[in-house]
Parts: structure tokens; C-alpha cells; sequence
């Protein structure tokens, strides 16, 4: 049995940095999702914002630890 290993095309793997975004998608209950976009939409934000903050905190991360960046 063959095992596939897929693999970044030379151009793309040269685009991905370590403060680059990644998209991805996932299926959430549709009560969650309403009440998600519904807070966003209270804080004038997108639903992206609103699911960043969420997984920080959940992850008990700050933007400037998940990036280091922002104290240099």
C-alpha cells in the first residue's frame, strides 16, 4: 500500500511564513454559529474575529505571545 505524502509546490512553500494565516474550514452546530455571528455583529466585527478571540482565549493565548512579533 502506498502512502500519499503531499507536498508544498516550491512557489507556495516559499510564501508560507511562520505569521502567515491558514484557511480552513469546519462545521459548527447551527445555534453556535448564530450566536458566534450575532456577537460579531454586536462588536461591529466578522465572524473571523470573533473565532480568533475566541480560540486565544480558549488557548490561553494573547496576539502578541501567539505572533512574538509586537515587542520587537
Amino acid at each position: 500500500m502506498t502512502v500519499f505524502k503531499p507536498r508544498l509546490l516550491p512557489a507556495v512553500a516559499a510564501k508560507r511564513t511562520h505569521g502567515d494565516t491558514v484557511k480552513t474550514t469546519v462545521e459548527l452546530p447551527g445555534e453556535l454559529w448564530r450566536a458566534a455571528k450575532i456577537r460579531a455583529m454586536d462588536e461591529r466585527a466578522d465572524l473571523r474575529t470573533v473565532l480568533i478571540r475566541a480560540l486565544e482565549q480558549y488557548l490561553g493565548q494573547t496576539p502578541a505571545a501567539r505572533t512574538g512579533s509586537e515587542d520587537r
